[in-house]
């Protein structure tokens, strides 16, 4: 309408788009199928009598799909807009998930039930969210983002209390079916409502407000050495941090824990430590050189393995520590994806680093199973684990400035 201000209505518009970010990430992928699985994995177990191995190795097939869907994604983002991509996904994701109540006693079919989770729910990783986000704000990315990536935080603390609730009075099956009917009921029409793109002429009014150009072609990331750092350092992190995820509630009961306290401890500590880390990585971003801020949380991370080690009953500090790891990840990706490499080719950048990163979780999430049945305890997996982390915390010291600083707005 003539008369109204630009640069309001981008902001009404990074703010909506912003919370629908929150709930479609609250309640997506990255929290059902894989921040939240530890839950499952005794209760499976216990149902159809396999060994823990072979009930986690569904959850290292759904990182390899991921590792498959990732470059997919970022090509569908890149082509055909993240609101279009995301609003797809949404009702097939739901799908994947009530099909998984009819898990028969074969592993077979349960390993490809799970298989599809990640491929139906193939926009709703966080860079459909975050490619969306990033198209409306630049001095304040790293607050955008975080706020946006909250919503796993939001996730992680909420869904696994409900899971908890559901899994004593329907089963593991009921609480997937309960899960997927919030999915398709709230997700999809808060993210309808909310999630919004630039149109082509808002675009162009933002990128000459930042004086920003649109970036780096796709075609030029296999020469840039900061995109080859980043890549094998989120190899390394998602060696670590998803599959010592996948087995917290495990470790813990092993380590004398009550399964009552365990899940607690990932509930609400994790899921609330998840959560301020999110908005906290954001907001330091936008102040502090990014890749010290992963740095620091990699440090933190390796702290977390020696602690739950060493001392399980200071579950609480590693579940905190963890939690900052988790949270810090995928914010500081997006962050630099656009800060080295622009907008021009940002989905299929985030979407080849994202494949790597859960390439890493898939041989982390089996690697970890694996070490514990040889070992008879967790102990040897969570020190190798913790030379990892560190390992990747000085790698990206190899990082460069940023090539797209931000605007003044």
């Amino acid at each position: 309408m003539p008369g109204n201000n630009p640069s309001v209505e981008a902001k009404g518009s990074g703010i909506l788009t912003t919370l629908g970010s929150v709930v479609g990430l609250a309640l997506g992928p990255s929290v059902i199928a894989v921040l939240t699985i530890s839950a499952y994995i005794q209760p499976i177990e216990q149902e159809f009598g396999w060994s823990r191995v072979q009930v986690s190795f569904a959850f290292t097939i759904v990182a390899y799909m991921i590792v498959l869907v990732s470059p997919l994604q970022g090509y569908c983002v890149d082509r055909f807009g993240a609101r279009r991509t995301v609003l797809t996904s949404i009702p097939l994701f739901g799908l994947s998930l009530a099909a998984l109540y009819f898990t028969p006693p074969n592993l077979a079919v349960y390993y490809l039930l799970w298989a599809l989770v990640p491929v139906f729910g193939l926009g709703l990783w966080p860079l459909g969210y975050l490619r969306a986000v990033t198209q409306w704000f630049d001095k304040r990315l790293g607050l955008a983002l975080g706020c946006a990536n909250g919503g796993i935080g939001v996730g992680s603390t909420l869904v696994p209390l409900l899971t908890a609730a559901l899994i004593p009075l329907y089963g593991w099956r009921g609480a997937v079916l309960g899960l997927a009917a919030l999915v398709v009921l709230v997700s999809w029409p808060v993210v309808y409502c909310c999630l919004r793109e630039p149109t082509a002429a808002q675009a162009a009014a933002l990128q000459h407000r930042y004086g920003k150009a649109e970036g780096i072609a796709f075609a030029q990331l296999s020469r840039e050495r900061s995109f080859i750092v980043l890549n094998i350092a989120f190899f390394m992190l998602g060696l670590t941090a998803t599959s010592l995820v996948s087995q917290q509630v495990p470790l813990l009961t092993e380590a004398g824990w009550t399964p009552t306290d365990a899940r607690a401890v990932v509930t609400t500590v994790f899921g609330f430590a998840l959560l301020l880390a999110r908005v906290t990585v954001g907001f330091v971003m936008d102040l502090v050189f990014a890749p010290r801020v992963m740095q620091t949380v990699a440090i933190g991370g390796a702290v977390a393995c020696v602690l739950y080690a060493l001392y399980p009953n200071a579950a609480i500090v590693s579940a905190v520590l963890l939690g900052f790891l988790l949270g810090a990840e995928f914010d500081v990706l997006a962050f630099l994806i656009k800060r080295y490499y622009g907008n021009l080719a940002y989905g299929r950048a985030y979407g080849v680093v994202f494949a790597l990163f859960y390439l890493g979780s898939g041989l982390g999430i089996t690697g970890l199973a694996w070490l514990r049945q040889i070992y008879g305890n967790y102990d040897v997996g969570l020190f190798i684990a913790a030379g990892v982390l560190v390992s990747s915390a000085l790698l990206l010291t190899l990082l460069p400035r940023y090539r797209f600083n931000a605007g003044e707005s």
